[in-house]
């Protein structure tokens, strides 16, 4: 898995604000099958190497380890948006699609 690689990836874009601004005008993009598809095609166009599986396993665990459960459904409408998962909302570190 490439957990470090996700990590690598939400690091940057949290440390950069260009980066960060790349990302939220990728997510204007509606041309991919799920937001998260999208992020990973973003992600994969700056050289990051990850899959959507990948991901959807990295947003469960690190939702798990603030104690949530995220469906499938919940996982495939939103799209990363950084690091760290910090809030009550399951999906507060990922902004919706």
């Amino acid at each position: 898995m490439s957990i470090a690689e996700i990590q690598r990836f939400a690091a940057d874009v949290k440390s950069s604000s260009a980066l960060r601004a790349e990302v939220e005008k990728a997510q204007a993009d509606k041309s991919h099958d799920t937001p998260l598809a999208g992020a990973v095609a973003f992600a994969t166009s700056k050289g990051y190497r990850f899959t959507v599986g990948e991901l959807k396993d990295h947003i469960r665990a690190a939702a798990q380890e603030a104690g949530r459960e995220l469906s499938d459904a919940e996982l495939d409408s939103v799209a990363a948006a950084g690091d760290g998962y910090e809030s009550d909302n399951p999906i507060s570190r990922f902004r919706p699609y």
